[in-house]
């Protein structure tokens, strides 16, 4: 996972989670997300099938992007597998290879 040249994550252990009606979406585990990027943010959200959200700023050499990146710390059951592990926004600089 890159946002323009910067590499936010590399895993071998992403977890792509398909939800009805949403995009895949790959979440990382956080031990393989470069967290010097991200800065925790104060906006946070609650989704009746998931949890509790937490958001992140990212802030690169090159870029700035706000609540770019979330997490669930503690995902509900149907999910669990997502619990702590972070995923990014679509961004026209994010590339996923």
């Amino acid at each position: 996972m890159r946002l323009g040249e910067t590499v936010l994550a590399e895993s071998d252990a992403a977890v792509i989670l398909h939800e009805p009606g949403y995009l895949d979406r790959y979440y990382f585990p956080r031990l393989d997300v470069k967290m010097d990027f991200l800065k925790s943010s104060d906006k946070s959200s609650v989704c009746p099938h998931k949890g509790t959200a937490e958001y992140f700023d990212i802030e690169t050499k090159d870029a700035r992007r706000r609540n770019l990146a979330w997490s669930y710390p503690a995902a509900k059951l149907g999910v669990a597998e997502i619990s702590g592990y972070i995923a990014f926004y679509d961004d026209p600089e994010i590339s996923v290879s």
